[in-house]
């Protein structure tokens, strides 16, 4: 299973890991939190583990871990 982490003092809620990812919105939606947008993991399940979502995040707020 692969595990998903979103910091979310760093996202800047763009959506860019969204668009790039295959999976895109099964894995990820943007959400209001603390008065700013950021991104929020809905289902790692999808997650096919590519890490295109980790290369496109400018912000580096995003990082996927193996988990066995």
């Amino acid at each position: 299973m692969i595990e998903i982490f979103v910091d979310s003092e760093k996202c800047t809620g763009c959506g860019e890991c969204i668009r790039v990812c295959p999976k895109g919105p099964r894995i990820y939606r943007i959400i209001g939190k603390n008065g700013r947008e950021t991104v929020e993991v809905v289902d790692k399940s999808f997650c096919i583990g590519c890490t295109t979502c980790v290369m496109a995040c400018k912000p580096k707020a995003i990082r996927l871990e193996r988990g066995w």
